[in-house]
């Protein structure tokens, strides 16, 4: 998982509050790659827009990284989103 110390601390910052389960996926999931934006899949019942624009706002208040936050009920996925969660790797992120 390739994040520096700032990013961490910010993760933890924008996520405490967050009522779900966390992953990261992307680019950053891998140590020999560089650059790319930070790409969070959030789990959880609660509103997709207020949680995804809670977490951004709060990480760009903590570290002016480029942040993407999906956020999806895990017990009521489309068909398509089901389809798009399956071609993920993922590392789950404990605030």
């Amino acid at each position: 998982m390739r994040l520096d110390k700032q990013e961490r601390k910010a993760l933890r910052h924008s996520l405490r509050n967050v009522d779900g389960d966390i992953f990261l996926f992307g680019s950053r999931l891998h140590d020999d790659r560089k650059g790319g934006d930070i790409d969070l899949l959030v789990f959880s019942k609660g509103s997709p827009y207020r949680i995804s624009q809670e977490i951004a706002v709060n990480f760009f208040k903590e570290c002016e990284e480029k942040i993407d936050v999906i956020v999806m009920d895990n017990s009521r996925l489309t068909e398509q989103q089901q389809a798009f969660v399956n071609t993920l790797k993922m590392e789950p992120i404990v605030p």
